[in-house]
């Protein structure tokens, strides 16, 4: 079994059924990040379906409108955007945190598997920082436990701080966080947070079908 298409991880067949509790949960696992994929893919579509039938253009002010009307638009939003005052902006927030804690745990038990038969030299952590280190930042910043409650010396100022902010945006057809990056000054000190470049939901799923094909087609077809 290829376990891992993009780093060529053969994982040795005769030895799946000696982790049969690790192969069952990715597949759970797989399934909840697919539905989330899912949702959040069909929220997507109605942002880009809005944005080209020219209803986000309608919501502008008029001397704003005019600039853009007639122009390929690349749309990017943050913040109380009163164009998607259709998107239910709790539960987006909910499905980024969600996904972050399920894609961490399953690239990381595929690292745990490669490790316990040798087939890398990465630890299970070292693992998902190279497959999927802005979700990681994620997970451990903000969905997992939030820097701002744990007062961990690791986070500075400005980590804590944005570790509360609202921190979805929508970003030329995909939804992505984190979208800010703060910079503090306190009493003399400077601090700027941490985050990594921003990740959407959709494209990281996208990305991991292709590094994981085969083990969830073998997973289907078993």
């Amino acid at each position: 079994m290829i376990l891992d298409c993009v780093n060529k991880v053969n994982f040795p067949d005769d030895m799946v059924a000696k982790y049969d509790n690790e192969f069952q949960l990715l597949g759970n696992l797989w399934q909840g990040l697919n539905w989330l994929y899912e949702y959040t893919k069909r929220i997507e579509e109605k942002a880009i379906e809005q944005i080209k039938n020219g209803s986000v253009l309608q919501s502008m002010p008029p001397e704003a409108r005019k600039a853009f009307e007639g122009k390929d638009i690349r749309y990017v939003s943050a913040g109380n955007d009163p164009s998607f005052d259709w998107l239910n902006k709790g539960l987006l927030c909910c499905l980024f945190q969600w996904y972050s804690v399920s894609a961490c745990n399953y690239v990381e038990l595929v690292g745990w598997l490669c490790q316990q038969e040798k087939l890398q030299n990465r630890t299970p952590r070292q693992y998902v920082d190279s497959v999927i280190p802005n979700v990681l930042w994620f997970r451990d910043k903000i969905a997992a436990h939030f820097a701002r409650a744990r007062q961990d010396s690791r986070d500075n100022e400005a980590d804590r701080v944005v570790s509360v902010l609202y921190q979805v945006g929508y970003d030329d057809g995909r939804f992505c966080a984190p979208i800010w990056k703060l910079s503090l000054r306190r009493k003399g000190m400077k601090s700027k947070s941490s985050s990594e470049d921003p990740w959407s939901i959709t494209e990281t799923h996208e990305a991991l079908i292709q590094r994981y094909k085969q083990r969830l087609e073998e997973n289907q077809n078993g």
